[in-house]
């Protein structure tokens, strides 16, 4: 794309001269076909010595590099991202190495790869991608767009809404962590809840957020998870969150909206 392309998609400016870009890069490793971008003032100095063939700031450098003014620099870049590396397209249909189960409904424009497996009355929406090794229950819903990535696990009657993305060995719906001592040894308390996920969601590899004893475990909508953290059963998490590697939440805790749990934060029960 142009320069002036990019300028454009972004409401930017462009200051310098226009020219092709193939690629994108960080200010380091970036030639004169990629483009990078300047958000963290650690590495104003690397500005001078990259070669990069535009690059997108905050505000005017004095640089000879061409550059592309926005408001958000690291925002900017990462819709640039998806402008010059668009994501390729699923091929909509059902592999014959698939099980679907009669009663089971996926929307004809769904992808799903070999070796899924779509239970008893689970819906899966239009345009979702399911990749090898997925494992969706009986009467669970998978929403429009989301795409679940290999090994994903969602159990029985759990809920995603749409626009998610889940990365590799995902466990949603498993049994919370609930036992009662009964004098001699613990007996386990029924896991008789749901998962409910919110729209545009991003859950890392290998994250497991388990199912309610009663009602539901609830994730709100633009939340996103880093890999390997765990939500225990009957939590709230409100929408906008932003959960880092390793860290968790145990159950009956309610978060809030917009929070950010750093990396092995972790909130004790009914917090």
């Amino acid at each position: 794309m142009l320069l002036s392309e990019i300028a454009r998609h972004l409401g930017g400016v462009l200051i310098g001269p226009d020219r092709d870009i193939t690629g994108a890069s960080t200010i380091e490793d970036a030639t004169s076909a990629d483009i990078s971008f300047l958000a963290n003032p650690k590495y104003r100095e690397k500005v001078n010595e990259t070669a990069a063939g535009g690059i997108i700031v905050g505000e005017r450098l004095d640089i000879p590099i061409a550059q592309i003014i926005a408001e958000n620099p690291y925002l900017g870049f990462a819709r640039t991202v998806s402008l010059i590396y668009p994501d390729r397209p699923a091929t909509p249909g059902i592999s014959p190495q698939a099980y679907v189960h009669p009663n089971a409904s996926v929307d004809e424009t769904a992808c799903i790869f070999p070796h899924v497996y779509i239970g008893e009355g689970a819906e899966i929406s239009k345009g979702c991608v399911l990749y090898p090794g997925c494992f969706i229950g009986e009467g669970a819903r998978i929403g429009e767009n989301t795409t679940l990535h290999p090994n994903v696990t969602v159990y029985d009657g759990c809920i995603l809404g749409k626009g998610c993305i889940i990365h590799a060995g995902v466990v949603i719906g498993s049994d919370g962590f609930g036992f009662a001592w009964d004098g001699e040894k613990h007996f386990k308390i029924p896991q008789k809840g749901i998962v409910i996920i919110g729209d545009h969601v991003e859950i890392g590899s290998n994250c497991t957020i388990d199912r309610a004893a009663l009602t539901s475990t609830r994730i709100g909508s633009d939340v996103k998870m880093d890999n390997l953290v765990q939500i225990g059963h009957n939590v709230t998490i409100g929408d906008h969150t932003i959960i880092v590697a390793q860290a968790g939440v145990a159950g009956s805790a309610r978060i809030g909206k917009g929070v950010v749990l750093a990396a092995q934060s972790g909130v004790a029960g009914h917090i």
